[in-house]
């Protein structure tokens, strides 16, 4: 498993046969094999996680899907109207569940060695949705805007609603394995910045997890890793330095 991080909570994750893209916006996509599924999922409509730039790619590769939060339908039609494929998408909402088959023609595949592609959801504390994908015996988590958000000054009451949201959210997922997982790391929350990461942890299992949402903070990752928080799992939390670096897993 190939992983690229493009720029803010962009990452491309490439397979043997299929290429996942996660909240494009903006940065420097690698070339894709035309010859790979490629399915873009957006996690919300926030301009900082979708860009309709994404449907160009329909245009020439016919083995392109867009997974999309229900909630980006209406910065979807604008994509339509600029003439790319919009009968491509598939609309998820929060706890749901699907499988697409890894050649987009709707064909049972019968070798062995093809399976088909699961997909969950969760409901973001944000908007829209976090992912779930299990594919040829990998599991990976991508949160989108699915966080503990808490920050300071709010209100007690509201913190404590956030930290219920949250909590809530990663109840579904305890216990779980993810092969790769993909989590907030916020320097604007100033010191609440770890807890959702943190609990993350505590929560799930994660063989390497890619800190995301940092705003090009790349000093905070380490800074997170040599917390006290972070002493019994740092070596799971892949350090990032620069757009376009490249994590063989």
């Amino acid at each position: 498993m190939k992983i690229t991080y493009i720029h803010h909570s962009c990452f491309v994750v490439e397979l043997e046969d299929c290429i996942f893209v996660f909240d494009y916006y903006k940065g420097e996509l690698p070339e894709f094999d035309k010859d790979k599924r490629i399915i873009f999922f957006v996690s919300h409509a926030h301009g900082d996680h979708f860009n309709p730039a994404i449907y160009q790619y329909a245009e020439y590769n016919p083995y392109v899907t867009y997974v999309v939060s229900d909630d980006v339908r209406q910065s979807l039609s604008f994509a339509v109207r600029l003439g790319t494929g919009g009968e491509n998408t598939i609309f998820v909402d929060n706890d749901k569940l699907l499988y697409l088959n890894v050649d987009n023609r709707g064909v049972s595949k019968k070798d062995p060695g093809f399976h088909d592609i699961k997909i969950e959801t969760l409901k973001s504390t944000d908007e829209g949705v976090a992912f779930i994908i299990e594919y040829a015996g990998k599991t990976i988590y991508f949160a989108g805007d699915l966080h503990w958000w808490s920050w300071p000054g709010e209100s007690e009451e509201d913190r404590e609603r956030r930290e219920k949201e949250y909590k809530h959210e990663m109840s579904k997922i305890k216990g779980r394995h993810f092969d790769a997982a993909f989590v907030v790391l916020d320097p604007r929350q100033e010191e609440h910045y770890w807890w959702g990461m943190n609990e993350f942890m505590r929560t799930a299992e994660a063989d390497k997890v890619f800190p995301m949402h940092f705003w090009k903070d790349y000093k905070l990752i380490q800074k997170f890793k040599d917390g006290e928080s972070a002493k019994n799992y740092k070596e799971k939390i892949v350090s990032i330095d620069s757009e376009g670096q490249i994590f063989e897993l």
